[in-house]
């Protein structure tokens, strides 16, 4: 049986590289990374999307049956009513990104170290959690930056969210602070901007494929529902439709789930990237490798 070589992380890789060593990586370490995130992530993105679900499969069925017009109190009351479950759900659905996010960051820390094998799930929830309130307080700051930049048009959009997209994995394994880490990610992306621009495009591209590509039977299936419905409702079936909000519900549940594991696709890429840069600017990975060879 052919030895299967582990993906090393500091490496200077093009583009198409990149792309094939992601998935390599997520083929070689699928084990503790997604049994940590089905554990602790999924439960979440799930109740996340049956909320949300079935806040728009109720809301479409009052919609198509009539039952929202009428009085604007009536009307108000019932939108607010369903607005509460989505809410929630969208409190969920950042709390389970950023588990996503902190959970892989963490392991990819402790890969580059050399200290993953083996790594338990409540290993890596100790070490997400640990670090938990810095990457949520970098990614709403990066999110600020890139909506502000946006409104105020100093920039165009894609130029922050290229600058900062490494700005997770800078803190992840060197460690610095807020400040700290957009400086480094965009010192690192100097120089860089277009190939680095084009990776955030395609590997966003390639994870909205899979992820559209896994829930395409269940997406027509709900179309198809959903004309059905619409259609008996014109022909006088009131409650054609009563069924429909369950069906979002579970839809929506399948859907978060399927994004937050189809998630990794873009960190990884952007990790690598961060390892390709690091070495091809300051050759780390390769005087690690001399160091290495003196002490033999």
């Amino acid at each position: 049986m052919q030895n299967i070589e582990p993906v090393q992380l500091r490496q200077v890789r093009d583009l198409g590289q990149i792309v094939t060593s992601t998935f390599q990586f997520l083929k070689q370490n699928w084990k503790p990374l997604f049994r940590a995130i089905g554990t602790i992530v999924i439960p979440i993105a799930l109740i996340a999307g049956f909320f949300m679900g079935k806040t728009v499969g109720d809301l479409q069925g009052m919609i198509f049956s009539g039952s929202l017009s009428g009085e604007p109190s009536a009307m108000l009351g019932a939108l607010a009513g369903n607005m509460l479950p989505m809410i929630g759900g969208y409190i969920l659905v950042f709390a389970a990104v950023m588990l996503l996010i902190a959970i892989v960051h963490e392991y990819i820390r402790l890969y580059d170290m050399g200290q993953h094998h083996g790594v338990t799930t409540a290993q890596l929830w100790s070490l997400s959690t640990g670090q938990l309130g810095s990457y949520i307080g970098m990614s709403i700051l990066s999110g600020l930056l890139v909506m502000l930049g946006a409104l105020l048009c100093i920039f165009p959009l894609f130029y922050p969210l290229t600058v900062l997209s490494l700005i997770l994995i800078v803190h992840a394994i060197e460690r610095k602070g807020a400040t700290g880490s957009m400086s480094r990610s965009n010192e690192l992306v100097q120089g860089r901007f277009w190939d680095t621009l084009g990776l955030v495009i395609v590997i966003g591209l390639v994870n909205a494929v899979v992820s559209y590509a896994i829930m395409l039977p269940i997406t027509i299936v709900g179309a198809v529902l959903g004309f059905n419905g619409i259609m008996a409702m014109a022909e006088g079936e009131p409650g054609a439709m009563d069924g429909y909000g369950m069906f979002m519900s579970i839809q929506m549940a399948i859907q978060m789930a399927v994004t937050v594991l189809t998630y990794p696709i873009v960190y990884v890429g952007l990790s690598l990237k961060y390892f390709s840069l690091v070495e091809e600017k300051e050759g780390s990975g390769l005087r690690q490798k001399v160091e290495g060879f003196e002490d033999i």
